[in-house]
């Protein structure tokens, strides 16, 4: 078992696989900007503060996989290889984003359950609802140093 933190070189030959990834695990749920941003995300953009792509790896094989632009105020999703749920893979690598990164931000639909348990798990704490960019009743949470002003500049 290995979480990798993936640099510029790693995403350069692991882009694709990746999205494949996420488009067989993510449940429909990993919203078309979120994928269009890990399909063109640069090395200048990969090395701003904030910005981690953070994969799982057991047995030569990706099992979870959590990314974030801007701390989540930008865009931030996490997927877990349908085999593999139910063994805290999803905890794991956002309670070590948000050590690496000092704090973290997503979005999570109302509808998600999975998610929200795995975001309260860690400590996240919710503290807006908006309409999210499928239509749907959406919260806002943050973990670390966060701060709700900083999501409000947006």
């Amino acid at each position: 078992m290995s979480i990798r933190n993936l640099d510029t070189s790693s995403l350069a030959r692991n882009r694709y696989r990746l999205i494949r990834f996420i488009r067989k695990n993510g449940d429909k749920r990993i919203t078309s900007q979120a994928v269009y941003w890990l399909s063109s995300l640069t090395p200048e953009a990969l090395n701003q503060d904030g910005t981690i792509i953070l994969v799982y790896i057991e047995n030569k094989k990706i099992l979870a996989l959590l990314a974030t632009a801007d701390y989540g105020r930008r865009e931030s999703f996490l997927v877990v290889h349908t085999d593999a749920r139910e063994r805290g893979l999803g905890k794991h690598l956002t309670e070590t984003a948000i050590t690496r990164l000092g704090k973290l931000y997503g979005r999570v639909a109302l509808d998600n359950t999975a998610s929200l348990k795995t975001c309260l798990s860690v400590g996240m704490v919710g503290f807006s609802c908006i309409t999210g960019v499928t239509g749907k009743p959406t919260l806002w949470l943050g973990a670390g140093d966060w701060r709700k002003e900083d999501i409000e500049s947006i």
